[in-house]
């Protein structure tokens, strides 16, 4: 980001170039995970954080200084691959792989290991995890964050609320939706209490908040899962229809990811979730076990998404206004205990 790396050179000199783990997911044919080289703005925060400290920790997780052409070497068990940085500092890995992994029942986080290397030296380590999902496994569970698993105020007027939320606000201090960690537990341990059923998380926040949403999530404990952001580059313009949009086309990958493994997908109607999903089932039949959206206010905006509804007739969308209702809806169906 251009204004805030030129406000960043005025106050601040170069920081060290690190690595930055985006985590990832795998199958038994190939691996995809994701990371980003930039200068290491040296981020400090805790739960005392007063709203001027947050407010600074979030200006410097946008400016951030990304590299580009880094070289990187990635380790995954005993493969090793070469890759650069593209002109936004990332690193993609989309890579086969040959070894066996996973063969226990529940979910496996498999090591993969980052190196950078500047003029022929290792100068920054640092290994993450990629999800592999257990072979017993019931299904998949894809959900979106915003107001689905934290609030963020989008439906606030001149959304002031997002600005607070996301700028003054320590994770700990955001507040999950009632519910969401009790449901999202039971959904995990599948129909019989027993399973280990992969989460995936998904956002239309940037990825410079990635470190910062799974910190929420590992302290409001909801289940350990792969985080899914975008690029907000000047040249990722926002696209005309949601199919060519971040959620569409990452949900449509980890169903291609996983063929044999059927899905429950939450989201909520403040933004185009419903829409989303019921294209997801349509272009994938009989791989979506069930589709919760959680309502809002707006009495206009929930007339169009039960209209929307209402003319997929073939695909059951259940409307929830809490928690409690997701919970009955999937006691019935056979999704948890």
């Amino acid at each position: 980001m251009p204004l805030f790396k030129f406000i960043s050179r005025l106050i601040d000199d170069e920081d060290p170039v690190i690595v930055m783990p985006f985590g990832g997911y795998a199958n038994r044919e190939k691996i995809y995970a994701q990371a980003r080289v930039l200068e290491d703005e040296g981020i400090k925060h805790s739960e005392e954080d007063s709203a001027i400290k947050s407010l600074y920790n979030s200006f410097k997780r946008f400016e951030t200084d990304e590299i580009e052409n880094a070289l990187v070497k990635v380790t995954i068990n005993n493969k090793t691959i070469e890759l650069s940085s593209d002109k936004e500092g990332y690193i993609h890995v989309d890579s086969d792989h040959t070894f066996e992994i996973n063969t226990t029942e529940n979910t496996h986080w498999l090591p993969i290991t980052y190196e950078l290397i500047i003029d022929d030296k290792v100068t920054h380590t640092i290994t993450d995890e990629i999800l592999f999902p257990g072979i017993n496994a019931g299904f998949g569970i894809i959900s979106d964050m915003d107001d689905t698993v934290i609030e963020t105020g989008l439906s606030s007027t001149f959304k002031w609320k997002v600005i607070v939320n996301s700028f003054f606000k320590h994770s700990s201090n955001r507040v999950p939706l009632d519910g969401a960690q009790e449901f999202y537990s039971l959904l995990q341990k599948g129909h019989d209490g027993t399973q280990d059923n992969p989460f995936f998380y998904l956002s239309n926040s940037p990825w410079n908040l990635h470190e910062y949403l799974i910190d929420f999530l590992k302290f409001y404990e909801f289940p350990k899962g792969t985080l899914l952001l975008r690029d907000i580059g000047f040249e990722n313009k926002k696209k005309k229809s949601f199919l060519d949009r971040n959620k569409f086309i990452k949900i449509s990958h980890i169903l291609n990811t996983y063929p044999s493994l059927e899905f429950v997908l939450i989201g909520d109607a403040v933004d185009l979730d419903h829409e989303i999903y019921i294209e997801i089932a349509k272009q994938f039949p009989n791989r979506i076990k069930a589709i919760y959206i959680r309502t809002t206010t707006n009495e206009r905006q929930m007339q169009r998404v039960q209209a929307i509804i209402e003319n997929s007739t073939d695909i059951e969308v259940k409307l929830i206004e809490n928690t409690t209702e997701a919970i009955a809806h999937a006691r019935e169906n056979l999704l948890i205990p």
